[in-house]
């Protein structure tokens, strides 16, 4: 059955009708509900911690003085024939409306995760919100709320437009439980993932850090040349600090290593990451290697191809960036091209405990170094690599580049599924993205696993614009 303007719905509507919706009509409940407490690592109670679902803001709550908590997403749907009264015209949702007020429209799962939420002043008896920027597949629940007043209804959009669908279509489609946030200043942020739609007696705890002190001077922006002595041997690396970094507030630093016969500055210059960085004021280095066999610089990632105590050297520029400027010591990432990519594989096998996540590219894991790669914890690794990399073979083995000092490669898969074991993933990696990502995302301490391939891709820097945007997502526990 299709009204005047044309949209298809089943059923029909009651003449008793506020917010567009009918009055007296059979209701179905919904929702999930959690209770808890949330204390301290001594094991007292925490007030103040601020409790919401992850991806949602606008569902939370706050520990009282005991650190007690409850947060919930309960209300009802119409059941199957009763029409909500919404409709589409365009890229514009139409909810009839009565009355004056801030009118809010919802489209959630089945968990309460809200998938879309756009707000306007009632306007008479129809109130548009703009869907533009929303492209509604499959089934959802639409949740309005007017003056405090919330309905649910269980709705479908196909070829038709939107239609009324029926709750357990939506709740097949759709269900999942969500995933709690605790938030505390001077505490360690916590998640917590529920496991059915009524938990209770949930005991959260959470770790208190040290507050970063930022200097007192701000730095200024621009590239400095440093210098400085790890074990007796002096080191070189370069400072980036971008115009947008403001000095009051930490923030991340990434490491940037350069390949082999490369430069700080030659990767200062190539990577693709600083264009990432720069707008958001994050500090990056440039670390120079020592020379190696080839007479140009090089890294020391076991096998191959420097002597030098290049993960001491890392520790020390790191520890030193920290005076200097304003950095979140629980967000420092590591990247590099070809050797610096191996020197980021390499990082986060034996620094693991100051690095967050890496991205390395055109490098993989070597028969040489795998059997020293403990991490200290699980670390997200985002791998960038080429099926034509004719430098190091996407399908691994042999390399005799560097005299003396022959290595043997894992390969792009191989690498990839033992990044997955070392981080104790689960499952099977998803099918590649419109980039060539495959992603392991069911892993121990809740990182991640990708592998970025490029199709005809040669020995190249990795794409920092889908780096990035994964790595930042992830801190030190």
């Amino acid at each position: 059955m299709k009204d005047s303007k044309g949209n298809l719905f089943s059923g029909r509507m009651t003449r008793t009708m506020w917010l567009g919706l009918p009055l007296a009509v059979a209701m179905t409940a919904f929702g999930w509900s959690a209770t808890g407490t949330v204390k301290t690592s001594a094991g007292a109670g925490l007030a103040g911690v601020d409790v919401s679902v992850k991806d949602d803001a606008t569902i939370k709550t706050a520990t009282d003085a005991s650190g007690a908590f409850s947060l919930a997403v309960s209300g009802t749907f119409q059941r199957p024939g009763i029409l909500l009264g919404a409709r589409m015209e365009g890229s514009d949702l139409v909810i009839p409306t009565a009355g004056t007020g801030l009118v809010e429209a919802w489209l959630v799962d089945a968990a309460g995760k809200s998938l879309w939420h756009a707000s306007a002043a009632a306007t008479g008896s129809e109130t548009r919100l703009s869907m533009a920027s929303f492209r509604p597949t499959g089934a959802a629940f639409l949740r309005v709320r007017q003056e405090g007043a919330v309905v649910h209804q269980a709705v479908g959009f196909g070829p038709e437009g939107m239609e009324v669908a029926s709750p357990s279509v939506a709740a097949r489609s759709l269900a999942t439980l969500p995933v709690l946030q605790f938030r505390k200043s001077g505490y360690r942020d916590t998640t917590y993932t529920l496991t059915n739609e009524t938990a209770t007696g949930i005991e959260v705890k959470m770790t208190a850090v040290a507050t970063t002190t930022c200097p007192t001077t701000k730095l200024a922006s621009g590239d400095q040349n440093k210098t400085i002595s790890v074990k007796g041997t002096s080191r070189k690396y370069i400072l980036h600090v971008p115009s947008a970094y403001k000095g009051d507030t930490p923030v991340p630093l990434v490491v940037d290593y350069h390949p082999i016969m490369g430069t700080a500055s030659g990767q200062l210059s190539g990577t693709t990451y600083k264009a990432q960085t720069d707008p958001e004021g994050v500090i990056s280095v440039y670390p120079d290697g020592l020379n190696g066999p080839l007479g140009g610089q090089a890294w020391n990632v076991q096998g191959c191809c420097s002597t030098a105590d290049d993960t001491s050297f890392a520790r020390a520029m790191v520890a030193e960036v920290k005076t200097l400027a304003c950095i979140d010591p629980k967000r420092v990432y590591a990247t590099g091209f070809s050797m610096g990519g191996g020197m980021t594989h390499f990082s986060a096998c034996h620094l693991s405990d100051i690095f967050a996540a890496g991205a390395p590219a055109a490098f993989d894991l070597t028969e040489q170094n795998i059997g020293a790669c403990k991490p200290k914890r699980p670390i997200t690794m985002v791998m960038f690599r080429g099926t034509s990399d004719g430098t190091v073979s996407y399908a691994g083995g042999h390399s005799a580049v560097v005299p003396g000092m022959a290595i043997d490669f894992l390969g792009a898969k191989g690498t990839f599924k033992k990044w997955a074991e070392l981080n104790k993933c689960t499952g099977s990696p998803s099918a590649e993205d419109s980039k060539g990502c495959s992603t392991y995302s069911t892993c121990e301490g809740g990182v991640q696993v990708t592998l970025c391939t490029k199709q005809g891709g040669g020995h190249e820097q990795g794409n920092g614009s889908v780096g990035w945007p994964i790595i930042k997502k992830y801190t030190l526990p």
